[in-house]
């Protein structure tokens, strides 16, 4: 018995060490030979202590957590001290997979090829870190089958639609490696790869578009049972004049096609038959197609960069290319890998590894929001939009930032967990090459829906920047501070001077229309809500309640109204005060260090605006003009019921930005309001100019460029990434994110990047759904955000029976007296870090934040409704701390 026992636990003791070995993906030389059977232990106790938390108050939960922080770290330090001879002995041993082979060294990083399979690898010097383009144990995915796990190969994927109208994949692994097709060229500081990808032939193309009546009855349908023969029979349609057989394309889409297909397979009906059949009735034959995409890879100032050339891509006119994802596996961590992917949803968002979220959509966001000349019926949901064209990844102790260099204006940001198709967590970038719309063709009762296709795709360049993290940057903030360095390098954003002051941004809303009447006939009408004269009224009260550096925007000023009209030229609303009005406003702003800024849109012709042409739109796909119209809350759907807006084309846009300036600067004002050209990006589909939205981002960049060089200083509405070197207050910013279902964080990563460069606020206090002032200023703490208000001064009843029923929480009264104490609170917090940058952000806990600035300062902002404490700090419910240095 005893030596059964003996036996049995032997068995045991082997089966569990086998049991312990595991790969985690992307990870250090360190880590990987650290790696025991602890993990299972340390789950154990993390999830003992996850379910504890949940019956713990919040000042015990913050307790707890310090604790259990102490004791990690303590445990690190007594696990890497033992394990720290055995990394270095066992570093070089396993850094790098097998069967790579280096190919370049430049600043720290080494770039590895594994010819046989076209996958790269980069190890970055500092900490020994792999980062794979592929996971290295696919093989041995257990979720992942078929299809699912031949991706685990490629380094990009395209998706297209053939000259039928069907929807396909193509890969680089599949149609080029399998087969061979493939060159690898080794230059200075990276490589070049080549793939040729296979030939692109739809099945349909093994069906004959027709046959004679003598071929389709003797060898086609005599060599069929009777059930086949009706299948075959009604895909064609007899010819009576021709005495022959047509193929029906509309029938053979999906299962009918793989039924023909089949069916003709099985009767020995091959490309020997099919070539006799084309060419009794002159038809070419298909000649072999096929698709060249070369991708560079460069070792470039300590990062890696991934581009496709412009014009690199060359394939068929018969292929419709809608778009193409690159490196979808870089850095996929695994099903035991502890960290996030940050996308760029709002402000940012996390999604924390294995969230077991695979019942929800995976993550896919458009970058810069939607592309207002692609129609778009209905609109489910309001979602932030991405204003950064980043993404990333942190495990704790290394991460990586990726930046979408090239090509950001027609790029996606693509991110999913584990679970769903294959074992990893993944994110990556995708373009969109080509749009799509589709048109419903009607002939009496009968109706088809065709597809259009974008009459010239986008053929610019594509490129994504990876930079690498250690171990003090493998955090959003350091993904951030990164983020902040490469605009500073590359894109030229400068700091805030030493003078900068906490601004307090107020919109005032000038005149608006309102259909009124006489007699009972309609009219259209001008409704003034704020003169110039009332404006400086509210700025001497405001005054008068302690509020300094006020930066006023002013829109509703020129043009009929806050939906003014054509902005070629300016025609200063006379009901407002006129020209003189705005000079004397002018002139008190400069007089008390005010900001004025005049708004205006230069990408939208509001319903009705005078001076519009039709010349000036944009059109869609279909040919039809880029209209714009609201969205009924109720039905998701356009309501077409009232007068629409136009989407203007980027090629009118220079001409109408000239007329304007020589008007502006007549008026003697030194301040700018642009409410959409950092805002939106809309392209332009005439059949005979497309203009892609990449194409249109370089036209904004050269038009806030000019309002620039005319000494202007610019407030821009958004913060599009591409406007922000141009800025010099940004309003409506995201503060947060859409709350999709697979995200599990909003973090301030917007503010991270951009505090110290340009000054910044979110959607106005008294707009926003949650109207506490309160808790808007400890989200403005949290974030080192200023307030934000927008009033008018008439009478509320002033905008009763108008489309502008919104601004109903817009009277002034209502506001000024909390909104000059919650500014003062919100100064003696802010003003000395107004030009400094933010180093660090972390949540404590539950409803619990730290904020850090570079020289030391600290914020904790509790929003739970108990007090909480952390190490020894005490912090009132709803409330915030103020340090000069960070807790320890």
């Amino acid at each position: 018995m005893r030596k059964k026992r003996t036996a049995l636990a032997a068995a045991i003791l082997i089966a569990s060490l086998f049991m312990s070995q595991n790969v985690n993906y992307a990870e250090s030389v360190s880590e990987r030979v650290a790696t025991t059977s602890g993990d299972s232990q340390e789950t154990s106790k993390n999830t003992s202590a996850e379910s504890s938390e949940t019956q713990q108050s919040p000042s015990e939960q913050v307790k707890a957590d310090a604790s259990r922080e102490g004791e990690e770290q303590s445990a690190a330090t007594s696990s890497g001290a033992k394990a720290a001879s055995t990394n270095q002995q066992n570093k070089e041993a396993v850094a790098v997979a097998e069967g790579m082979e280096a190919v370049a060294e430049k600043d720290g990083l080494i770039l590895y090829l594994k010819p046989e399979t076209t996958e790269i690898a980069v190890k970055d010097k500092k900490n020994g870190a792999m980062w794979f383009s592929n996971p290295q144990d696919r093989e041995a995915d257990a979720i992942a089958t078929g299809y699912n796990k031949s991706q685990l190969n490629v380094q990009f994927e395209l998706t297209y639609y053939d000259n039928t109208g069907n929807a396909l994949k193509y890969d680089n692994f599949t149609h080029s490696v399998e087969s061979g097709q493939f060159e690898v060229e080794k230059v200075e500081d990276g490589l070049n790869i080549v793939y040729t990808l296979g030939e692109v032939k739809s099945d349909i193309e093994a069906i004959p578009k027709y046959i004679s009546e003598e071929r389709f009855n003797t060898l086609i349908l005599a060599k069929l049972e009777e059930k086949d023969q009706k299948e075959i029979e009604k895909r064609f349609k007899y010819d009576e004049k021709n005495k022959r057989f047509e193929r029906r394309d509309s029938s053979l889409k999906g299962v009918g096609l793989s039924k023909v297909t089949r069916i003709f397979e099985s009767i020995g009906y091959d490309e020997a038959q099919i070539a006799i059949d084309k060419a009794a009735y002159g038809e070419e034959e298909n000649v072999s197609t096929s698709v060249v995409v070369p991708v560079h890879y460069r070792l470039e100032q300590g990062r890696l960069r991934v581009s496709i050339p412009e014009n690199g891509i060359q394939y068929p006119d018969t292929m419709k290319i809608q778009s193409l994802s690159l490196l979808p596996f870089f850095g996929a961590s695994g099903p035991k890998d502890e960290g996030y992917s940050l996308v760029p949803d709002g402000s940012g968002s996390l999604i924390y590894f294995n969230n077991k979220k695979t019942s929800v959509s995976p993550y896919s966001t458009v970058l810069y929001g939607s592309d207002h000349a692609v129609n778009q019926l209905t609109q489910i949901q309001k979602e932030q939009k991405a204003r950064m064209p980043v993404f990333g990844m942190s495990y704790g102790d290394k991460g990586y930032l990726a930046v979408i260099d090239k090509g950001d204006a027609v790029a996606s940001v693509e991110a999913d967990v584990s679970g769903r198709l294959n074992q990893y967590n993944t994110v990556h970038s995708s373009f969109a090459l080509s749009s799509m719309e589709e048109v419903t063709l009607t002939n009496g009762w009968r109706s088809s829906t065709v597809k259009r296709f974008q009459a010239q795709p986008f053929h610019n360049e594509m490129a994504v920047v990876y930079e690498f993290l250690g171990a003090e940057d493998a955090s959003y903030s350091g993904m951030a501070s990164t983020y902040r360095e490469y605009l500073t390098e590359q894109k030229k954003l400068t700091r805030l001077g030493d003078d900068a002051e906490m601004p307090f941004y107020v919109e005032l809303i000038g005149g608006i229309p309102k259909k009124k009447f006489f007699l009972g006939i309609p009219y259209n009408a001008y409704e003034p809500l704020t003169t110039f004269e009332e404006a400086q009224d509210i700025l001497k009260e405001m005054q008068s309640l302690g509020v300094q550096d006020i930066q006023l925007r002013y829109s509703g000023w020129f043009g009929g109204g806050i939906h003014h009209n054509m902005p070629k030229s300016i025609d200063v609303d006379k009901k407002l005060g006129g020209a003189k009005g705005l000079q004397s406003l002018q002139a008190y702003a400069q007089e008390n260090g005010f900001g004025l800024y005049p708004d205006v849109s230069f990408l939208e012709a509001f319903p009705e605006a005078k001076g519009f042409k039709k010349s000036y739109a944009s059109r869609q796909i279909t040919g039809k003009l880029a209209q714009l119209f609201p969205y009924r809350i109720s039905t998701f759907a356009q309501d077409d019921e009232v007068p629409p807006g136009y989407v203007l084309s980027p090629e009118a846009v220079p001409g109408i930005v000239n007329g304007f300036l020589q008007d502006f600067k007549g008026n003697g004002l030194t301040g700018l309001s642009l409410r959409d050209l950092g805002d939106q990006l809309n392209s332009d589909f005439n059949r005979a100019k497309v203009i892609n939205r990449e194409q249109a981002k370089q036209v904004v960049i050269k038009q806030l460029e000019k309002v620039r060089s005319s000494d202007v200083s610019l407030l821009v509405e958004g913060g599009n990434s591409y406007a922000i070197p141009y800025a010099r207050h940004i309003v409506d910013a995201p503060v947060s994110n859409s709350g999709f279902n697979i995200t599990d964080e909003a973090v301030p990563f917007f503010q991270l990047v951009y505090h110290g460069y340009v000054q910044y606020t979110g959607q106005a206090w008294n707009m926003a759904d949650d109207q506490d002032s309160h808790v808007q200023m400890l989200r403005a703490i949290e974030t080192g955000s200023a307030p934000y208000y927008t009033w008018f001064y008439a009478d509320p009843s002033a905008i009763k029976l108008t489309s502008f029923d919104a601004l109903y929480s817009a009277d002034y009264r209502r506001w000024i007296q909390e909104s000059a104490e919650r500014y003062k609170e919100l100064r003696n917090v802010l003003q000395d870090v107004q030009n400094q940058t933010i180093v660090k952000h972390e949540k404590l806990s539950s409803g619990v934040y730290q904020t850090t600035y570079e020289k030391g300062k600290t914020v904790i902002v509790n929003y739970n409704d108990a007090a909480v404490e952390w190490n020894g700090i005490r912090v009132a419910a709803k409330s915030y701390w103020v340090g000069g240095d960070m807790p320890e």
